[in-house]
Parts: C-alpha cells; sequence; structure tokens
C-alpha cells in the first residue's frame, strides 16, 4: 500500500515537470526487419569488422597472456556472462543480419546494461521513481545550461526517452553532456589549439560521440573491455562512418594503427592498455563510474601506465561506499583513495553534477604539476 502511495505522488510530480518543461515521453520501437534499416549496405560492412573482432580477440582475454590486474574473471565474468548473454550468443551464431539488427536495437537490449542511467526500457513505463529522478536532474541542468539546446546525442540508431518540440534525447545525454563541457573547460588552462582525449571505460561511446565533434578535440581514445568496445564501435561507425572510427583487435594493430595525432576515433581492448605508455600525444585522461567498479591493483595499473604527456585526470566515480547486489563482498573503491600518481595536484573536487543516485559520485580534476 505504502509502495501505491509514493507511486501516486511520484506520478504527480512527474507530470508536473513534465508540464513545466513541455516535455513528452517517446519510443523510436525496436527495428524487426532490415527493411526498416537506413544505410543497410554501410552498416553490414560495420558488423562485418565487429564479426572479424570476435573471431581475432577473445571477448574474455582467455588466449592472452596480460597482467593480471586486466583479467575478466571471478564474478566479473560471472556477471557478464548473465547479463549480457544474449549479446555473446547471438556472436557465437554468426548470422550478420542478425547481429545487425541486434544492434539496431541496442536501446532496447543487453547492449546497454551497466552501461546507462536511471532505468532501462523494459521497465521505465512503471518505474515513475526513475522518471522522476531524471526530471528533477533535468531541471537542474536547465538552470546551469539554460537550456536543452545542445543535449540531443546521435538520431542514427532508434532510441527512447523524453522529447521537447524536435529535440530527442535519451537518459544519458545529460550526464555525458556535462562531462563533455567539464574536460573541454578544464582544457582552458592549456596554450593548444587541438587535444588528444584517452578515456578508460567509455560505454557505448556516449561521451565519445561528444567530444570528438568538439572543435578542440583532434582524437578520442578508448580502452574498454570487448562486449562494450564492440557496442561503442556500432554506434560511433554508424554516427561518423567507418574511415573515422578505428576498432583495433590486437597489440600489433595498436601500434601499427594507433596514430593520436590523426582526427580519428580508436577503440582498444584494455587488454593492451600497458602499450599506451609510450604514446607522447594524450592531453588529458577521463574515467567516470567504472574507476570505482574495479579492484584497486587495476586502478593502479591504469594510473600507472599513463602516457607521460598527459597533463590532466578528471573523474567522477562513487564518493560513498556501494555495495553490488552480484557479491556482498565487493564494495567500490572510492574516489579519494585512487592512487593518483605523483606529481597530479587536486584542482577541483565536488559533488557530480547530475545528481542522480543521491549525490553518490564525486567529480575530480587533477593537474600535472
Amino acid at each position: 500500500m505504502l509502495k501505491n502511495f509514493t507511486n501516486y505522488i511520484n506520478i504527480f510530480r512527474l507530470q508536473k515537470r513534465i508540464k513545466k518543461f513541455q516535455l513528452s515521453f517517446f519510443s523510436d520501437g525496436k527495428v524487426n526487419s532490415l527493411k526498416k534499416i537506413q544505410n543497410l549496405e554501410i552498416k553490414r560492412n560495420i558488423v562485418k569488422k565487429i564479426m572479424n573482432f570476435t573471431k581475432s580477440c577473445d571477448l574474455f582475454y582467455e588466449n592472452l597472456n596480460i597482467d593480471k590486474s586486466l583479467q575478466i574473471g571471478g564474478m566479473w565474468k560471472e556477471y557478464l556472462l548473465q547479463v549480457k548473454k544474449d549479446q555473446f550468443s547471438i556472436y557465437k551464431k554468426g548470422d550478420l543480419d542478425e547481429i545487425l539488427i541486434f544492434h539496431e536495437n541496442m536501446f532496447y537490449n543487453c547492449l546497454i546494461r551497466g552501461l546507462w542511467n536511471y532505468s532501462y526500457y523494459d521497465n521505465v513505463k512503471s518505474n515513475y521513481t526513475a522518471k522522476l529522478l531524471f526530471l528533477k536532474d533535468l531541471e537542474l541542468y536547465n538552470i546551469i545550461l539554460k537550456d536543452f539546446i545542445d543535449l540531443p546525442s546521435s538520431n542514427e540508431i532508434n532510441k527512447w526517452g523524453y522529447r521537447q518540440g524536435d529535440h530527442k534525447f535519451h537518459f544519458l545525454d545529460m550526464s555525458s553532456n556535462l562531462q563533455k563541457n567539464l574536460i573541454i573547460n578544464s582544457l582552458n588552462i592549456f596554450d593548444k589549439q587541438k587535444y588528444n582525449i584517452l578515456e578508460i571505460g567509455g560505454g557505448f561511446g556516449s561521451l565519445g560521440e561528444r567530444l570528438f565533434e568538439s572543435e578542440k578535440i583532434n582524437s578520442y581514445t578508448n580502452f574498454d573491455i570487448p562486449a562494450s568496445l564492440l557496442t561503442a564501435y556500432y554506434y560511433l561507425a554508424v554516427k561518423f562512418g567507418e574511415e573515422k572510427v578505428e576498432l583495433i583487435d590486437s597489440l600489433k594493430n595498436v601500434k601499427s594503427k594507433l596514430k593520436p595525432e590523426n582526427k580519428k576515433i580508436y577503440l582498444i581492448p584494455s587488454a593492451f592498455y600497458a602499450e599506451i605508455k609510450n604514446y607522447k600525444n594524450y592531453d588529458l585522461l577521463c574515467n567516470f563510474a567504472s574507476f570505482s567498479e574495479m579492484d584497486l591493483s587495476t586502478i593502479k595499473y591504469y594510473l600507472d601506465n599513463l602516457p607521460v604527456s598527459t597533463k590532466a585526470i578528471v573523474t567522477g566515480n562513487s564518493n560513498r561506499e556501494t555495495k553490488y547486489d552480484l557479491s556482498n563482498k565487493f564494495e567500490e573503491v572510492l574516489i579519494d583513495n585512487f592512487p593518483i600518481p605523483k606529481g597530479y595536484v587536486l584542482c577541483f573536487s565536488n559533488v557530480q553534477t547530475p545528481f542522480y543516485s543521491n549525490w553518490r559520485n564525486k567529480t575530480q580534476i587533477w593537474y600535472k604539476k
């Protein structure tokens, strides 16, 4: 009874904010036929590269001799096998068109599991608390940036969320745009025209998309686990074209294809991260909402192997102890306990905006002395 009463209250609050900002919930709908897919042959070529990747790079690094900190095993492997089972299953079947439709429906299936905020599509209609939380944050966003003009992201793939007139935005657009602004503003103290960005754990490419569109950003490189990289590759290659997005599948190809001086997006398995230390082109490292989910030794490995040219570290991660449902033994690493390398000075630390999850996260900016 208390739950029903809370829902009624949230529905009232929800409708009040929807009316205030003239919003309406929308869904482009799932794609169930190749006939409904635009630029079909281009997208088929993108999927062919995804299939080639799965054949050349093991999705759990089981055929690679890598540092223990980067291995995907234990409870995290079990978690991925559970929440991403449809993704692994469809890759194993190897049907090109089936994989294509699966990626076209990424906002409606498991491809964005673990890479999203507030609520997934399968329960959003009845999750009034999540929608209210999103709209509360949207209200704060409007106070900060005055309008929603820069909020919408790619319309190349069917999605769902809220609409204001012709502007459509999903549940990650708000945080991604604020993170992009934070990164761009943090670079303003340096005297360069173009910057090269390194991200660890870039999800499906929402932040990478916005950074690459910025006139201040030259290249964007993302290191992540293969399951997430393949989702990001489809999303970003559909938006920018195959020629602008390089999906790298081996250490050999890191050495031959990674050229941060080019205007390009590079997506690389985390297994090959140590190679990045040899590059002198990167200006900034960013990580949002994934360092805290790693072991302390893994965070240390990433930070110890930073490119020597890295001038700034921007991170938004857990500000309070949180236990995961998948294991009562695992607790997040708090952002204040990150092993930031010597030589970096903390210049900004504050509660992360937007304020989803009850101020759970904190944002920090570190500059090299």
